[in-house]
Formats: structure tokens, sequence, C-alpha cells
């Protein structure tokens, strides 16, 4: 009988520290939360997601129209210092122009808010087309365009393209050679796999690049005050 009073003594003891061990973590959790709070998204958050899913209905289609190159290398591109120019392209302007994309993205970055649509049927994930618009003074505007397919109206792709057709393309050089011409290279070679047009400073610049058949070519074309894109780099 002794023993078993020992026995439920000893049982209450571990019990007691047992539920003061319990309480005193509860304690702690609490203190933990009212310090550091769980976040929530503020308002002006949910709103903002609110409103992206408002403006991806704005400029999504169920299916969209990839762009053709020529169009494309028209359009006048955001610059990264100088005030609003008339001749941006806004979001709005591109999707009226080129229809609706099929894929839509909004983020914030270090380099300002901006907005990503993607055009034609995603291989793998991604699209063909991957249009770039930059915030600036509350207006999106055109920042640059990426394709690892680019379409044209006017060109055709080419098989059986070799490095040594590329030999006679001439760089600018800033003296006598102009350059070759954008349309001269995309008549001869076909359709490059890849295009990106970017804008550097106050220059507008695209590369193309092409699978052949021995290798990989790169070519960078600046835009001359013409509007013309002239080769200034092969490699």
């Amino acid at each position: 009988m002794e023993e078993m009073k020992q026995w439920i003594e000893r049982h209450k003891r571990i019990l007691q520290k047992a539920a003061s061990a319990l309480l005193a973590f509860m304690v702690g959790v609490c203190l933990v939360f009212m310090i550091h709070p769980v976040k929530t998204l503020p308002k002006d958050r949910l709103l903002s997601l609110s409103r992206m899913q408002a403006d991806s209905q704005r400029f999504v289609a169920s299916s969209s129209k990839e762009p053709a190159l020529e169009d494309l290398l028209s359009l006048e591109l955001v610059r990264e210092e100088g005030k609003t120019q008339k001749n941006w392209v806004t979001l709005s302007a591109f999707v009226k122009k080129f229809g609706k994309a099929a894929s839509f993205t909004q983020e914030d970055t270090s380099f300002g808010a901006q907005v990503q649509l993607g055009y034609g049927t995603p291989v793998q994930g991604i699209h063909p087309y991957t249009i770039e618009f930059q915030k600036q003074d509350d207006t999106f505007y055109l920042n640059s365009i990426q394709s690892f397919s680019p379409k044209s109206a006017h060109y055709q792709s080419k098989k059986n393209v070799k490095l040594a057709d590329f030999t006679g393309y001439q760089t600018l050089d800033g003296k006598k050679e102009k350059g070759t011409a954008v349309e001269d290279v995309l008549k001869k070679s076909g359709l490059p796999n890849s295009l990106s047009l970017t804008s550097e400073k106050d220059k507008q610049v695209l590369a193309l690049s092409y699978q052949v058949t021995d290798g990989l070519v790169s070519l960078t074309f600046e835009r001359d005050q013409t509007g013309q894109y002239r080769l200034t780099k092969k490699g």
C-alpha cells in the first residue's frame, strides 16, 4: 500500500512538471506571435492583386496570334533615361495592334514594376514570344522583346545553312562600311532560331542567333537614325 502511494506521488510530480513545461511552451509561443505577428497581405496589396486579375482579363485571350518579326522591328522601346516620348509603345497600344496575349504576369523588380505578355503556344511552359513592359510615370511601356521561334509574313526559315553563308556580311565600322542591313540577312539566311530586341542607353539593339549545320552564329545589329538595323558584330 505504501509503495502504491509513493508511485502515485512520484507520477503526480512528473505530471505537474509536464503541465508546467507545456504552459511555459504555450506562453512562449504567444510571446513570439505578439512580438513577431503573422504577416498578412496589406489592404493595398490585396487591391493590387485584384487589379492584376482584372488586367489579365483585359489583355489575355484563350488563343493568341504570334507577331511578325518585321512588325516588331518597327517599334520604339522605352529608354532607361530621359523623358517619356510620344512614340513609345504602351501596353494597351501593343495589345490593340497585335491582339491579346496567351499569358499575363506582373511583378515588382529592382528595376521597378514590370509586365510580361506571352504570345503563341507554349513549349515546355515557355511561350515563343515574351514581350516585356516597364512602368514609367504610371504607364507601362514596351521595354524588350524575346523570341525563340520568330515568325514572319515576308521571310522563311531555310535549311542546310552553313557558317560560310555568313562570311559575306559586313559589320559597321563607323567609317566606310555601313553594315549589312537586317533585311538582307533575313532574305539570304532566313529566319533565326532566336531573337532579342532591347535598348542600351540611346540605342536599340537587335540580336539574332542561327543554329546552322556546322555550328552557331550570333549577329548583333544597331538601329541607325533612319530606323534601319545595321550589323555591328558577328560571333
